[in-house]
């Protein structure tokens, strides 16, 4: 028999031991020092014959989304024991955190899926997506001339909880999906072991400084004969620059490549020959609405238009049905109706047109989405755009 329930403080460290086999993994961390950061009401185990056969975990974080930011329930540490997949348990575990999520009135969730087959049947969707970027030295000129008013620094590790997370806050304003770095995780970052280690290859911040404030920064690696670049943050597009031209034109390397880059980044314009950027895309983060109603009317949109939805969602009833949405650049209101619906759309797909993942256009065409009314997905895709493309640059 199964019991799914919160952990207690005595069965913290066993529950991160069990989710860290799961994964193949050997857990190595002080369980004292990450048990403040995990609310254990938030937490869930799988109990079989009081042993820990699964179990997941939420947080309580702040997403920006179209127009401004929303709470949301940030799903981690997903596990089933290899003894015991294939029964079910997931599903079981899914409809426990989700109906959690919804009694506490939290109107999104997200995740980052090891395997992305398997959260679209409990009704996420894509809601992100990142590009992985590599280019030899010889071809990463930029097609104008280029000169910087500012200048490059390093900046100690141990300072970065000081001086980037504005940096960040202000590189990444107006773009949905993002989550700012928690204050423990930039001093985590800070006292990583790699900054203390000896001999070739290392981890770097360098910052771009312009009249006495830093705009831009880079994490980056060396591993010759590449520098991998971990983060780039950038607030002004003199700071995107000058940070790239660091970057490609370090001695000793012959290749750059980069991590999480946004799918709409300029730098692949700035460059006299882009064919030989080698980018591949992949899913980022996964988001879940978990209440439609709520979710639609805290969302910024771009016209004014009044259109109605069928939600199909086989997985929260509560969603199911057809939603008014009334929205314009000032404001949305949203409530349930009989019927007549403009569009029909699943909810998983709902979460990926939410944050601009995808357009209504697009993903009609790819049979995720029903017109009804004439003309209502351009209608739709009108309202629901921004000005740029969602983009998760750091996990939480």
């Amino acid at each position: 028999m199964l019991e799914l329930r919160n952990i207690t403080p005595e069965e913290f460290e066993r529950w991160m031991r069990t989710e860290s086999r799961a994964h193949g993994n050997r857990f190595n961390h002080d369980p004292e020092a990450l048990r403040p950061h995990f609310d254990l009401a938030r937490s869930i185990a799988v109990v079989e014959d009081g042993q820990i056969v699964g179990g997941s975990h939420s947080h309580l974080l702040e997403m920006s989304i179209p127009g401004g930011t929303s709470v949301v329930a940030g799903v981690s540490n997903v596990e089933v024991q290899p003894t015991h997949t294939r029964r079910g348990i997931m599903t079981q575990m899914m409809r426990y955190q989700i109906d959690g999520i919804h009694e506490r009135g939290e109107p999104l969730a997200a995740l980052f899926a090891t395997e992305s087959a398997i959260y679209g049947r409990f009704g996420y969707g894509v809601g992100s997506v990142h590009e992985q970027w590599s280019i030899d030295k010889a071809h990463n000129a930029y097609a104008r001339r280029y000169d910087s008013p500012g200048r490059i620094v390093f900046i100690d590790p141990k300072d970065i909880g000081k001086e980037l997370p504005d940096v960040m806050r202000r590189s990444t304003e107006g773009r949905p999906a993002v989550f700012q770095r928690a204050p423990h995780h930039w001093e985590r970052d800070s006292r990583d072991p790699i900054h203390s280690g000896g001999g070739q290859g290392g981890a770097f911040y360098a910052a771009y400084v312009e009249d006495g404030r830093i705009d831009g920064y880079v994490n980056y690696r060396t591993q010759r004969p590449t520098v991998l670049v971990n983060e780039l943050m950038a607030a002004t597009r003199e700071a995107s620059a000058a940070l790239w031209r660091f970057c490609f034109d370090l001695d000793l390397y012959e290749r750059t490549e980069a991590v999480k880059r946004p799918v709409d980044d300029p730098m692949p314009w700035m460059l006299a020959d882009p064919r030989r950027l080698q980018r591949s895309a992949r899913d980022g983060l996964w988001v879940r609405v978990v209440d439609v109603r709520a979710a639609l009317e805290q969302r910024g949109y771009a016209a004014s238009d009044r259109l109605t939805l069928e939600v199909r969602d086989d997985f929260c009833d509560w969603n199911q049905g057809c939603f008014e949405l009334e929205m314009s650049p000032e404001g949305a209101s949203c409530r349930p109706v009989a019927g007549g619906a403009d569009l029909a759309i699943n909810v998983s797909a709902l979460a990926s047109a939410y944050l601009g993942s995808a357009t209504f256009t697009t993903l009609m065409h790819a049979g995720l989405v029903d017109e009804v009314t004439a003309g209502a997905v351009q209608r739709a895709d009108r309202a629901f755009a921004v000005p740029y493309k969602p983009w998760t640059p750091y996990n939480f």
